[in-house]
């Protein structure tokens, strides 16, 4: 149906005769609470739609996406969860002629809001028209201020904000009531309320032309914009593009009128409103699991939030967890990561890695970034982890392998056709063999691009610098010599020499450590830091983000984000991982071990030894004969000690196997095995001991 403005004329003169007491127009109340079904949950053929009614007609608003009512400063509210959701109607009226009076020339609009985070640019608590072309648009920025934009049918889209604090460079506060208001009139121009105290003026029109409207068929929009803008605060602009999301906030009472509030009535109306509830935001916490104080892999669905979590239409097993029973830490495969894995400390602390990583297009050399690939080429850029994958290979007591695969892709879910022309792309494949110490090899298969880089995440709720300390990295090298770096007065310069070696010093009792093969080493990430910010380099385009841009600086701590240390050159393609509350010598003692592990000398009649395997931690043996006593002589020294080490045995299935170490049986805590049997049937005994010394020792397997 086509309306005119004299049609939105008379149905505004007829709102004003009939609520002239306080000249209220427009009103939505979201006090006709109801239950909004996700489309999603529902069978073929069933089509449900949700609608809230606006007061003052009782027209109903269209809801769509997947907000929810909760409880509100009066009765209900609104909330949109920042992703999906919208209201949208128009009053239902008759066509009219297009002759006639224009739009009321004085508006007063008003509302009680309460943001989740920060919106990823400007969205609307509520608008009507073309985005900076036609109509007002009365919403919140990617800052927290609260804006009345309007056309007057010239060239300028006019503007009044509120301001930021000078210290926190923000508006708004998180999780916390506010009323917010805008009035305007040809004479006095625009006018911001904020709590019942005006927030700011503009007054800057050089005719006084009024609101210029266009498309008002389409009605009020409320909570997202109908046209897609990009985030703020790109890194690169050319790799950022238009994205949908909605207000992640809550809205209440929303009120339009027709003519302009004095300060003194808006200041009244903040006054005698006392907020019934709290705004109601579930804290945003990365995901946690009771320990099950067992060494154990499982596939599992990690939460995070509901709003978030309501995105993802998959089952009960999207995601992994590997815990241990003898230590307090996790390592998690999450989708919010796009699988990423993460070591996970005690005290909730995440650290995870790149993936292998190109990139395509960059200053735009080689064409439209519509045409191609653009960007950067990783993980993370799978939003939706459309082909990211995490499976559980191995399972039993010795150790679990995970398996990672996942296509490299820009933020676009485009894919380079490299490197053979079949179509197939740019893929990245991971084998993380992990055992009970907590200490995982990770093993990147053939592929193209880098893929070490030192990566903490940030919670919501935290910056960098509540979860790391500015004395943040601690180099080692294979002869004992360290050096910890600070951040402090900006990113410092490597220089210990030879460090293949690097503990991550988050504010955790357990730190993450990691190892390369020796002449691998590290490089500080020394890009992209705003000291105005933070020390670190502090993005939140990933994890968990939605948005369609391959790097975001983050200006508040409203949403999961993540900063990087260091890049790394394994040397190899595999790197050792762990984590340790033992300090600089423990993890010294595993980087030896691993990088110049003991000579074993088993006897030749019943093992043919097949060398050391750095890429699985382990020791290779075959078993010969059928011999139901066995024994490893392991040849150990300071600088090549023994420490929990592993042990692969091919054609070896023993029954109820036991474990001695220089005579001395280890109970089940010190000693771990499992069989495992290949497609043919050939068995594969995988053994871990609990034992760290610089002495040989003879190690003696007695099995059926």
């Amino acid at each position: 149906m086509k309306y005119s403005v004299l049609s939105w004329f008379l149905v505004f003169t007829m709102v004003q005769e009939l609520t002239a007491q306080d000249d209220v127009i427009f009103w939505w109340d979201f006090d006709d609470k109801k239950e909004i079904i996700d489309p999603s949950l529902l069978g073929e053929g069933e089509n449900v739609e949700t609608f809230t009614s606006e007061k003052v007609f009782g027209d109903q608003y269209e809801i769509v996406g997947l907000g929810k009512y909760v409880p509100g400063v009066k009765g209900a509210a609104f909330k949109f969860d920042g992703f999906s959701s919208y209201i949208e109607g128009a009053p239902d009226f008759e066509e009219m002629d297009d002759e006639g009076p224009e739009f009321p020339s004085e508006i007063t609009v008003e509302t009680w809001v309460a943001l989740g985070a920060y919106p990823w640019n400007w969205a609307p608590i509520l608008t009507i028209g073309k985005y900076k072309v036609t109509g007002f648009y009365f919403g919140v920025d990617s800052r927290g201020r609260v804006g009345f934009h309007m056309s007057d049918a010239t060239s300028v889209w006019h503007e009044c904000n509120s301001k930021t604090d000078q210290t926190t460079k923000l508006g708004l506060e998180l999780n916390k009531w506010y009323h917010v208001a805008a009035t305007y009139s040809p004479t006095e121009g625009i006018k911001l309320y904020l709590n019942g105290e005006l927030a700011n003026t503009y007054n800057d029109f050089t005719f006084d032309y009024g609101i210029a409207y266009s498309q008002i068929e389409q009605g009020f929009r409320l909570g997202m914009n109908r046209e897609d803008l990009p985030p703020t605060d790109p890194i690169r602009d050319w790799a950022t593009y238009p994205s949908q999301y909605s207000l992640d906030g809550i809205i209440d009472e929303v009120k339009i009128r027709g003519g302009t509030l004095s300060a003194e009535a808006i200041k009244a109306i903040y006054k005698d409103t006392r907020p019934e509830n709290p705004p109601e935001f579930i804290p945003r916490k990365f995901p946690t699991i009771k320990s099950a104080n067992r060494f154990a892999a499982n596939y599992t669905r990690l939460k995070y939030y509901p709003e978030w979590d309501a995105l993802w239409p998959a089952g009960d097993h999207m995601d992994v967890v590997v815990q241990f029973d003898q230590l307090p830490v996790k390592i998690m495969f999450w989708r919010g990561t796009r699988y990423s894995p993460a070591l996970v400390t005690e005290n909730g602390k995440w650290m995870v890695d790149q993936s292998r990583e190109t990139g395509n297009n960059w200053f735009l050399s080689q064409g439209d970034r519509e045409e191609m690939a653009t960007g950067c080429i990783e993980h993370m850029s799978d939003v939706q982890t459309r082909s990211s994958r995490v499976s559980i290979i191995e399972d039993n007591p010795a150790r679990k392998v995970i398996n990672w695969r996942y296509l490299q892709m820009d933020v676009k879910f485009r894919q380079l056709d490299l490197p053979n022309n079949t179509g197939f792309g740019e893929w990245g494949n991971e084998l993380y063999y992990i055992y009970p110490d907590g200490v995982a090899v990770r093993k990147v298969l053939p592929g193209r691009g880098g893929w070490q880089e030192t990566i903490f995440l940030n919670e919501p709720g935290t910056r960098p610098e509540d979860n790391i300390s500015l004395e943040a990295c601690t180099l080692m090298n294979l002869r004992g010599e360290s050096k910890t770096y600070s951040w402090e007065r900006g990113y410092p310069v490597f220089d210990l020499p030879d460090a293949n070696i690097q503990i991550t010093n988050l504010k955790s009792e357990y730190k993450p450590f990691m190892v390369f093969r020796e002449g691998g080493g590290f490089e500080v990430f020394n890009l992209e830091v705003r000291p105005e910010y933070s020390h670190f380099p502090w993005w939140n385009h990933w994890p968990v983000a939605q948005i369609i841009s391959d790097g975001r600086s983050a200006s508040a701590p409203d949403r999961a984000a993540h900063s990087s240390l260091s890049w790394g050159d394994p040397g190899e393609d595999y790197a050792l991982y762990g984590m340790t509350n033992k300090g600089k010598e423990e993890v010294l003692k595993i980087a030896r071990a691993w990088n110049n592990p003991p000579e074993i000398n088993p006897e030749e009649d019943e093992f043919k030894s097949r060398g050391y395997d750095h890429a699985q931690r382990a020791f290779v043996l075959e078993a010969l004969g059928d011999a139901s006593e066995r024994s490893v002589f392991m040849k150990a020294s300071t600088l090549s000690p023994i420490h929990n080490p592993v042990f692969i045995i091919y054609n070896y299935a023993p029954v109820n196997l036991e474990c001695l170490m220089d005579g001395v049986k280890l109970d089940d805590k010190d000693f771990r095995y499992g069989v495992t049997y290949n497609v043919n049937g050939d068995p594969l005994t995988v053994l871990w001991i609990r034992s760290s010394k610089d002495e040989s020792t003879n190690i003696v397997l007695r099995g059926q």
